[in-house]
């Protein structure tokens, strides 16, 4: 081809047809220009292909993870919806809309009980290393951006809950109703553990204990802080919920 294109130059500068050539060796020139445009156009078209397949590819990770993650998040979920409630039912109690009861004892131990999420952050940080992120679904990448920013909310927000309870509430409860873990206790845990106890566990003081006005304000604490999170562990898993489908959904078509 180039010395079928060589001939005709040689050709037309023989016959002195200098004009002509000109026009020529510029149409050339552009035809080569536009073949190169042309093989640069395609050899990205393959390469944000390649991306864009490994950026799904990766999806497949993030989806697994997400799955993992709504086991601890349902799990988290369930577990400061009963905390709420046994929270409210000490407050109703210090409020004295409710009577001290047999299960004051259990509502106070629950609210001890330190808890937190472990989500698996392996596929995105594989995305966002590779700089993969991008190539994928603009409206798939806002979804993961706002999960993993409810998860990250959700960390910090567990981390100031379980050092309340580490820092205030625990030494707190072990100082002034240490007295309270023993048979008597509504929680299989500590029944078992004193099953053949031949003690006679010593009760709450009721008086004692609506005065105590320090241990009512962190059982507000407390309350606060289970609150907040559990609205955030309902967040993350709808959002959760949703980003799943819509993996599944940009998979099937791609």
């Amino acid at each position: 081809m180039i010395k079928f294109f060589r001939k005709i130059r040689q050709q037309l500068l023989s016959e002195g047809k200098t004009g002509q050539y000109l026009k020529y060796a510029l149409g050339e020139i552009m035809l080569v220009v536009i073949g190169i445009l042309i093989a640069l156009a395609i050899n990205n078209w393959n390469q944000n292909r390649s991306n864009t397949a490994l950026a799904n590819l990766h999806l497949k990770t993030v989806s697994q993870n997400i799955k993992e993650d709504l086991v601890q998040l349902n799990y988290m979920h369930k577990f400061t919806d009963t905390t709420l409630t046994y929270s409210k039912k000490l407050t109703k109690q210090f409020q004295t809309l409710d009577s001290i009861d047999d299960k004051t004892t259990k509502y106070m131990f629950y609210l001890l009980l330190e808890k937190s999420t472990s989500p698996n952050k392996s596929g995105i940080e594989t995305i966002n290393n590779s700089g993969e992120l991008s190539f994928v679904d603009k409206d798939i990448q806002d979804m993961i951006l706002n999960y993993y920013t409810t998860l990250d909310h959700i960390l910090a927000r567990e981390e100031i809950s379980n050092t309340f309870i580490k820092n205030r509430y625990e030494p707190y409860f072990f100082e002034h109703y240490s007295f309270t873990v023993n048979p008597k206790t509504l929680w299989k845990t500590v029944q078992d553990y004193y099953k053949e106890d031949p003690r006679t566990p010593k009760t709450l003081d009721s008086v004692s204990f609506l005065n105590d006005n320090p241990f009512e304000a962190m059982v507000f604490g407390r309350h606060f802080q289970i609150k907040e999170q559990h609205v955030l562990y309902k967040e993350a898993i709808d959002l959760a919920n949703q980003l799943l489908l819509k993996i599944n959904a940009n998979d099937q078509i791609f």
